[in-house]
């Protein structure tokens, strides 16, 4: 169903790039609430799952900043985030030896143990939201999506100059 229908617009759209952003956004809305419920019995948020996903899925220490650079959250929502799953032990930060300011994120015994429950439930959704995809269209959407975000990092810089 084209998005125009599914908004209930009487005007089809015009400029096909902002039909092309809203695509991508209501669909990620829905992918989100798709995951919601999964998210809501494990009492995670989506952002908390992330950055568990994230911690788990590091092939080396990673700091509170370069999480959130990786997770594209600001200083203040990361902090927020790591207090919660803190405070549920799914998370540790940990000091970094000759460096007070500077905290590694490590997933917890805990928190690795919920993640590995809630991964095949996870991938299964996502297989689920995807069924309509083969692989080769999974991976042209994928590198079209890349070259959307490469446009969005750099889009209006001409502006700011």
């Amino acid at each position: 169903m084209s998005l125009t229908q599914e908004l209930g617009l009487d005007i089809p759209f015009t400029d096909t790039r902002h039909e092309t952003v809203l695509n991508v956004v209501h669909t990620a809305n829905q992918l989100l609430s798709a995951g919601a419920d999964l998210f809501r019995e494990a009492g995670l948020t989506h952002a908390q799952f992330n950055v568990l996903f994230a911690l788990k899925h590091k092939a080396r220490p990673v700091t509170q900043t370069e999480l959130g650079q990786r997770l594209v959250v600001t200083r203040a929502s990361m902090t927020s985030v790591l207090d919660r799953l803190e405070a549920k032990e799914l998370a540790a930060r940990r000091k970094v030896p000759g460096n007070r300011r500077i905290h590694h994120v490590e997933l917890t015994e805990a928190g690795r143990r919920l993640l590995d429950a809630m991964e095949p439930r996870y991938f299964a959704l996502v297989h689920e939201a995807l069924e309509l995809l083969s692989d080769s269209e999974c991976r042209t959407l994928i590198g079209l999506l890349e070259r959307v975000r490469e446009g969005a990092r750099t889009a209006g810089q001409g502006d700011r100059e």
